[in-house]
């Protein structure tokens, strides 16, 4: 069996990662004042930053268009035997359904994948999926041991600001003032079993906040020695460069994957947000 990895713009994986694996990409849509713009395609990460800096309101995100997929899935197809779709987290978004329902029309050729994650936590997903595939696995193994990949992964979210939050009605403007004034970073983190953004902790300072950070995953209890740990940034790419040389530093992992946030993630993160996956 040739199996085909696809995900979604979500994923925010490198360019050169997406070309080098091989990898379909569906985009979704991002609405910014009433504009439609697809994601990769005709808006850039630091274009989309700078929009939502001038935009009125937040910004909106929606699933890719079910014909899109289908046009990846239909032309892997051509040449694979198999596709696997890993999507972004059926809690944060439809693209998981969009994907599911069309195993109506493609049948037992399609298995669609739920993260339970976002950015890297997808992308680094997706690429398990790929080294995975290229162990030539039946795909019943290579779902259980991505399962098992995706259970390992723990993902903690350092938000600069609270101001999407606030314009997306989440918390209050007096709580968001209070925030600002009193230099409070929030610490989000994705629940593994319901892929759900929920607050870890309220730190004062940027230095306390991702000092937190590092030490909860020193205190993982895993050997990283041999480990992948994900950061994409929301447009703060010295502070992702500074906070890499402390990984460095005091986890020495075996790798470590650097992307820029894309606007899926970026919407709800806000710029100045660092996203660890670990």
């Amino acid at each position: 069996m040739r199996i085909k990895i696809i995900t979604d713009s979500s994923c925010d994986l490198p360019k050169h990662l997406i070309e080098q694996y091989d990898i379909g990409v569906a985009p979704l849509h991002i609405y910014i004042d009433g504009k439609d713009y697809t994601d990769g395609k005709d808006i850039t990460h630091e274009e989309f930053y700078e929009k939502c800096r001038a935009a009125e309101s937040l910004p909106k995100t929606s699933q890719p268009a079910p014909g899109d997929v289908l046009h990846i899935i239909q032309e892997s197809l051509k040449e694979y035997t198999h596709v696997l779709s890993v999507n972004l987290s059926s809690a944060l978004s439809g693209t998981y359904q969009t994907v599911n329902m069309l195993k109506e029309s493609i049948g037992d050729a399609l298995t669609v994948f739920d993260s339970k994650n976002g950015s890297l936590g997808v992308g680094m997903q997706a690429l398990k999926a790929c080294e995975l595939v290229k162990e030539e696995l039946s795909k019943s193994e290579i779902i259980r041991r991505l399962t098992e990949y995706r259970e390992s992964l723990d993902t903690l979210v350092y938000l600069e600001t609270l101001e999407n939050a606030v314009k997306g009605g989440r918390v209050s403007k007096f709580s968001y003032v209070a925030a600002s004034m009193l230099n409070v970073k929030a610490i989000v983190y994705i629940d593994k079993e319901e892929g759900t953004v929920k607050v870890r902790e309220k730190i004062r300072g940027e230095k306390k906040a991702l000092r937190y950070i590092i030490d909860a995953i020193k205190n993982k209890d895993i050997d990283f020695s041999d480990r992948v740990i994900g950061i994409s940034h929301a447009g703060c790419i010295e502070r992702a460069n500074e906070f890499i040389e402390m990984l460095k530093a005091e986890v020495k992992p075996k790798e470590i994957l650097l992307s820029s946030m894309g606007p899926v993630i970026g919407t709800y993160a806000a710029q100045g947000a660092i996203y660890v996956c670990f």
